[in-house]
């Protein structure tokens, strides 16, 4: 991963994204580029208050200060870019996102109810973007990615993308620990999947990494995970996304839609 982009609204959140996003650019050794959106729709104008009053040149100003003090702090290729636009923040952020290998973005979750039920401009980046995405909460503190947590399911998952994880890690000496969390102990298929899946990564995977797999039992996913994260030290979890039926979006619980809004540890969103 050579290039990241990072979202900025020069809100505290965004800052603390990019920020985030610097840490990581330096221990990837990857460049990294600043975008800000300007959009004349009504209801992102909300969103974008506090930037209501700035004209061009003082967003111009900042974003070079930003960028001059990235480039000093942590010593990487740092650019930015501001983009005038009729369309929304996810959509602009999602197009550019195509260029990039990785996006990094602040979040604070959800707001109020409307973003809770239909997601918050980093949920909809998620599921109009190819392009693995960082999430960063707010208040989340950048530390050494040294753990990463992977919540895996056979049954919707079944194509186990070693390599989009190996992208990641490859320049952080990450330990990779596969988790799956079933309802009810594992039946014999479900075990026959995972050895699958533990042949794979032995066959694919290089000897840099360590890989290890366990089994977690609860009706709450998201609980699970969460407590499995805070038990195991975890730096960072990782989850595959795939766009969902409309009925499975009526009637599934959404486990992503819901870890990238309350949880306070940086959530890795990948494609299969």
């Amino acid at each position: 991963m050579k290039k990241i982009l990072c979202p900025v609204d020069f809100s505290d959140v965004s800052a603390n994204g990019m920020e985030y996003a610097s840490h990581l650019a330096k221990a990837l050794q990857a460049s990294l580029t600043l975008l800000h959106v300007r959009t004349s729709i009504w209801p992102e104008a909300v969103q974008l208050k506090q930037e209501s009053r700035r004209s061009n040149e003082e967003i111009h100003s900042a974003l070079l200060l930003f960028k001059e003090e990235v480039q000093k702090e942590f010593s990487i290729d740092c650019s930015y870019h501001i983009e005038n636009t009729t369309g929304t923040v996810d959509e602009t952020v999602a197009s550019f996102a195509r260029q990039y290998d990785l996006v990094v973005m602040g979040t604070n979750g959800a707001d109020d109810t409307y973003q809770y039920v239909f997601g918050t401009n980093t949920f909809q980046v998620i599921e109009r973007s190819n392009c693995p995405i960082i999430v960063v909460p707010q208040g989340c503190v950048y530390q050494p990615v040294d753990r990463i947590i992977y919540a895996y399911d056979p049954d919707t998952n079944p194509i186990f993308l070693i390599d989009q994880l190996r992208n990641l890690s490859s320049s952080l000496s990450t330990e990779i620990r596969v988790l799956h969390i079933a309802e009810d102990k594992p039946s014999a298929e479900l075990k026959r999947k995972m050895e699958i899946l533990r042949d794979a990564v032995k066959a694919r995977a290089s000897k840099r990494f360590d890989w290890s797999f366990d089994f977690q039992y609860s009706k709450d996913v998201w609980w699970a995970l969460d407590q499995y994260m805070a038990d195991n030290k975890g730096s960072m979890l990782a989850l595959s996304f795939h766009h969902r039926s409309l009925f499975e979006k009526l009637f599934n619980e959404d486990v992503i839609k819901k870890v990238t809004m309350v949880a306070d540890y940086p959530v890795y969103v990948f494609w299969r």
